[in-house]
């Protein structure tokens, strides 16, 4: 009877966490974010080119992009990898299963779910028939099993927290 009583503790010590392994994920795919938000900002500062992400909520997908003129340009590559950046958090084995619950930019009485631009000294705006609008407020809200992230991006500034 002892030794069954040892084993059981022992098996329940040694069986994985899954709440922690969500956690993990989650915490990966708010950070991958959070850094496509932060390099797209400072490759528009660095080339003086405006430059953006486009969310895609339905396939959970994220690319960062550059504005020359009024068509995006989905060119801009990831400094790491050296691949096109573009996110795709069902495939990716670090966050996969990760959900994009919502995204929401708010520029004054404009809003986008899609995209996010910044200008060439890195102020997250928005831009139609010549005119821009300023960020009032930014967020994209990711799920996994219940749990939520949200990455917020500051007026002005454009300056990225995960909450």
């Amino acid at each position: 009877m002892v030794v069954v009583v040892i084993l059981g503790i022992v098996a329940a010590a040694v069986m994985p966490d899954f709440t922690s392994t969500n956690d993990i994920k989650l915490d990966n795919a708010a950070n991958e974010i959070a850094l496509a938000l932060r390099f797209a900002q400072s490759e528009a500062i660095k080339t003086k080119i405006p430059h953006g992400i486009d969310i895609d909520t339905t396939n959970d997908r994220l690319r960062v992009y550059r504005l020359p003129a009024t068509a995006p340009v989905y060119d801009v590559y990831h400094p790491v990898d050296k691949k096109l950046y573009d996110l795709q958090l069902k495939t990716d084995a670090t966050i996969g299963d990760v959900d994009v619950l919502s995204a929401s930019f708010v520029f004054g009485t404009y809003t986008s779910s899609t995209t996010l631009e910044f200008s060439a000294d890195g102020v997250p705006k928005y831009t139609s028939a010549g005119a821009d609008a300023m960020l009032t407020s930014g967020a994209i809200t990711l799920g996994l099993q219940g749990q939520q992230r949200e990455i917020r991006i500051a007026p002005m500034t454009g300056r990225v927290t995960i909450q």
